[in-house]
């Protein structure tokens, strides 16, 4: 009972949009997304929360970044484009490829964003002999010269390592 009491003293001195704030942040949001959804400068925010936690002795919530490279790893398998992801996270769309690809790395996983169409085509081309049109429609290329000059791309790189 004297904790509803102190928090209801401390509530006189707290504004609706601090309330506000500091529900939404400790959500999950960020602070760009609480200014934008609240209508205050970003600034704002962070204060607004801030005196909330301390005036009503909440903690002061501190959401997990989802900008590693495992959420954003995620997100792109499940069928979300990069410029999508780019813009839900508020990354640059090098920074999104920057962090799948670490991730990548650090759990030997293939790199998603690598094309492997000139590898299959090669493969079709030398072991079933099928002419550059007929390669061109199974792996995805434009047309014929886009998979002709794949192929010859892909037999300078095996033949340089």
């Amino acid at each position: 009972m004297g904790l509803c009491l102190l928090v209801g003293r401390n509530l006189g001195r707290l504004d609706s949009i601090s309330v506000q704030a500091y529900s939404l942040y400790s959500q999950g949001m960020t602070y760009r997304e609480v200014s934008h959804a609240l209508g205050i400068k970003k600034d704002q925010v962070k204060y607004r929360v801030v005196k909330y936690a301390r005036l009503t002795g909440s903690p002061y919530p501190l959401p997990k970044r989802k900008y590693n490279g495992a959420y954003l790893y995620a997100l792109y398998k499940n069928g979300m484009s990069v410029k999508d992801i780019s813009s839900l996270m508020s990354l640059h769309k090098d920074k999104v490829y920057l962090r799948v690809k670490k991730y990548c790395e650090s759990q030997d996983l293939p790199n998603p964003f690598v094309d492997r169409r000139p590898a299959f085509a090669y493969k079709l081309r030398t072991e079933q002999g099928l002419s550059y049109l007929i390669i061109a429609k199974i792996a995805g290329f434009s047309d014929k010269s886009s998979c002709y000059r794949a192929i010859k791309r892909h037999e300078t790189k095996l033949k340089n390592k």
